[in-house]
């Protein structure tokens, strides 16, 4: 495989175990030490993906000379496509950190490292990526772009977000919390559960996904070594979500603020727009218990809009409207962030994808909801 312009022998392959050391210096040297994916727990963790079936890490190491100069993440993973034959599960990749060495840019291997991804993974998506840089070499090869996926908001405890945000946090609508009936504490859920619920919902409705089969809930949810996920399940039987509450390092008590990651109606309705009232009695009873949990406010990204009736019957807000003047009532990095952080995009290349409504993707789903800062011995600050 050669490059015009570049003498060098060049190999391009997949990651395997023994080139962890050689990795691991590139991402020091490129990204810094302070790199979370510098650490290989959680390294070999998110790009093991899942679905791979005994194929491995499909992320793409470029070597020049025996040299790594090139790395392009691939987390494995299987997605549900919509097609005129019915659903379809496909094997696909998420794309996640992308570097080619800066004394060897311009010379072509950027598009080389791309077309094996393209070749290797008949599916690929990616969200949070760089507008600057690597979107529009998505866009020159027909990715599919949402600029901003939506986010919901919601205040828990108004006078602690204004507090702690500022003035602006005062648009945010108050969260409804019932007082009828007891919150809903996570608890331990056999991943075949989730599965079940995820086959009926959002694969009977055809939306394109990550295939979120059991073997997905245990890699992504149970055995994250970084996050520890809560999981929520409606005892009435109207679905699940899954979230974590993510501490605030600023605040002077023991505030946090919860991060829902994925909401799953099990009613298939809910997927088609329709306000779906016990979804929304069982969120309120989770947010019940997130209050008591020391939660000021709640959150989540998607990429479609169709829980909107739901979420808004429970007090949520998207922060598109809340944000006139483009500054987000809450900021979307709370710890260690210089300024509000960047609203986080989606791509896809699929067969058969139209519209981003019928599509869902979360924050997790690439590496937007991993770890960003660990303390001197690998533990995870936030």
């Amino acid at each position: 495989m050669g490059s015009r312009g570049l003498k060098e022998k060049i190999v391009l392959r997949t990651y395997s175990e023994p080139d962890w050391e050689a990795v691991g210096n590139f991402i020091v040297s490129q990204w810094g030490s302070s790199h979370p994916m510098a650490v290989r727990r959680l390294f070999e963790w998110q790009f093991r993906g899942f679905g791979a079936e005994g194929q491995g890490n499909g992320s793409l190491l470029l070597f020049v000379e025996g040299e790594l100069v090139g790395f392009r993440g691939i987390i494995p993973g299987l997605y549900q496509v919509p097609s005129p034959r019915g659903m379809q599960v496909l094997r696909g990749g998420s794309l996640a950190m992308w570097m080619l060495r800066e004394d060897f840019r311009g010379r072509g291997l950027g598009r080389i490292m791309h077309a094996e991804a393209e070749r290797l993974f008949p599916v690929l998506a990616g969200a949070g990526s760089n507008p600057e840089t690597s979107v529009p070499i998505y866009i020159r090869n027909g990715f599919r772009l949402l600029e901003s996926m939506e986010r919901y908001l919601a205040a828990l405890d108004p006078p602690a977000c204004q507090s702690l945000f500022g003035s602006r946090a005062a648009e945010l609508p108050r969260a409804g919390v019932s007082g009828k009936e007891p919150p809903i504490a996570p608890s331990p859920c056999d991943p075949a559960i989730l599965a079940r619920i995820w086959e009926v919902s959002a694969f009977e409705a055809g939306f394109f996904s990550l295939y979120r089969n059991e073997e997905f809930w245990r890699w992504r949810i149970l055995e994250s070594p970084g996050f520890r996920y809560e999981i929520f399940l409606d005892p009435e039987g109207a679905g699940f979500a899954v979230g974590r509450l993510e501490p605030l390092l600023s605040s002077e008590g023991a505030s946090s603020v919860l991060r829902l990651i994925d909401l799953v109606p099990a009613r298939p309705s809910a997927w088609h727009a329709v306000e779906d009232l016990a979804f929304a009695r069982f969120l309120e009873r989770c947010l019940a218990w997130s209050r008591e949990a020391g939660c000021i406010a709640a959150d989540f990204h998607c990429t479609t809009g169709v829980f909107g009736p739901t979420l808004a019957r429970v007090g949520f807000a998207r922060e598109r409207d809340l944000s006139g003047d483009g500054v987000p009532p809450l900021p979307r990095l709370f710890n260690g962030a210089q300024g509000r952080g960047r609203a986080i995009n989606a791509l896809v290349k699929a067969p058969g994808i139209e519209s981003f409504e019928r599509v869902y993707m979360v924050k997790s789903d690439n590496d937007m909801d991993r770890p960003r800062r660990l303390d001197a011995d690998g533990n995870v600050l936030y």
